[in-house]
């Protein structure tokens, strides 16, 4: 608990109080804009799980920053995660870097908790990667007729899947196939809040018994859509083309789905003549589009442990110096203070990293956004030499650039 003064204003900084605090949360939730009254019941949910600290103005909370545990992969090795789900600021909030020194303090308090990397849903690109945050791979949107899926594969009946069936949701997410980046967050809790967040939601799915294996969730919009898969989980390549075969069945009513498109596809393969349906519809409310950009981003808590699970195409040595931005934000306070510093990183079949000098190595240096973005896969080393922070030889980027061959990180899970 910290305490200070702004404009004779005693500021205290302090974690949640449940449900004392919940109030003042649904009204800041109210003002940002994020729930109406309708929908502010699900704030309580959501609280009742993870980690919150807030700041309070003259004792009355003014922002408050979530956190959950979870798991992010780096290649096929899932990583302890602390992912930021909610950072909200009031309108009489801001401007004192409230929400930048409550996250700060949360990833210190996560790396003290087991947390090794850190990730988080962004409103903008910039803002958070003054806390070391870099930002994560494209997904690609894609707005598409069902009805022009090449999909053969017979579709059983379906099952209809309520919010109320959140617990097989979130198992059916959970053991999901994962791929580079793929999310799991503990707490079935917030599955049930993104369930009942989602306006007109739904769900088809297949499974056995209590048990769900695949399912999609959409967001419902008039009788002929468009329609929007919010949720999607599958364990293998045969319940994907049957979800695919799902939405294709629906092509007699809905007119256009929009979806981030799976990770193990590129979905214009299985559409027929998308080019001149993009064409023929351009314009109208069922126009078919597609769209990418970069919702997320992640950060490194711990290099050595990070390094130490990444398997590389080709063996490459270096001196590696960090900067990260955020132990501007903890102020000496005690414990974690970022991952800033010098160390000796070798990539292989086994990587490592420890900290020291090794003048005869060359040097990249960088910040924590960067090493992190190249670590995933995000970028190449020298293509993030020409938009980060990330300076070395030549022969080093190249180098880097052989042996960091990853395919493009994908949370799977919206947070």
């Amino acid at each position: 608990m910290k305490r200070s003064n702004l404009q004779n204003h005693a500021i205290e900084i302090r974690p949640m109080l449940y449900p004392d605090d919940l109030p003042a949360i649904r009204r800041i939730w109210r003002e940002v804009g994020w729930v109406d009254e309708s929908e502010e019941k699900h704030v309580d949910d959501f609280f009742s799980v993870g980690k919150t600290l807030l700041a309070t103005l003259g004792g009355g909370p003014e922002c408050s920053v979530h956190t959950v545990h979870g798991q992010l992969s780096l290649q096929e090795t899932p990583l302890p995660l602390c992912a930021v789900t909610a950072v909200t600021t009031s309108r009489i909030g801001r401007g004192h870097a409230f929400a930048k020194r409550l996250t700060a303090l949360q990833l210190q308090q996560a790396h003290a908790d087991g947390a090794r990397v850190a990730a988080l849903g962004m409103f903008d690109q910039g803002f958070y990667d003054q806390l070391g945050f870099g930002s994560g791979g494209y997904d690609h949107q894609i707005k598409f007729d069902p009805g022009t899926l090449k999909v053969d594969h017979r579709v059983p009946t379906p099952r209809r899947i309520s919010k109320e069936d959140y617990t097989a949701v979130h198992q059916a997410m959970c053991n999901r196939q994962k791929v580079n980046g793929s999310v799991v967050l503990f707490d079935e809790i917030l599955i049930k809040c993104e369930l009942n967040w989602t306006q007109d939601g739904f769900g088809l799915g297949y499974g056995e018994g209590d048990t769900l294996t695949h399912f999609i969730w959409l967001s419902g919009k008039g009788e002929h859509g468009p329609y929007t898969v919010t949720t999607m989980a599958y364990q293998n390549s045969d319940q994907l083309l049957e979800l695919l075969g799902l939405l294709k069945s629906l092509a007699d009513q809905v007119y256009t789905v929009k979806m981030i498109q799976p990770a193990h596809i590129q979905l214009q393969d299985l559409l027929e003549r998308p080019f001149r349906t993009r064409s023929t519809t351009a314009g109208g409310t069922h126009a078919n589009e597609q769209f990418s950009f970069a919702w997320w981003q992640l950060r490194i808590l711990d290099v050595v442990e990070c390094v130490s699970v990444f398997q590389a195409m080709q063996p490459a040595e270096f001196q590696l110096e960090i900067t990260d931005p955020v132990e501007v934000f903890l102020d000496g306070s005690d414990g974690w203070q970022g991952a800033a510093g010098s160390y000796v990183v070798a990539l292989g079949d086994r990587s490592h990293a420890a900290p020291g000098h090794n003048s005869d190595l060359p040097v990249l240096s960088c910040s924590i956004n960067a090493f992190t973005r190249l670590l995933w896969g995000v970028a190449k080393a020298t293509s993030l030499a020409v938009t980060d922070d990330f300076k070395a030889p030549s022969t080093l980027l190249d180098a880097l650039d052989r042996a960091v061959v990853l395919p493009t990180p994908h949370t799977g899970w919206d947070f």
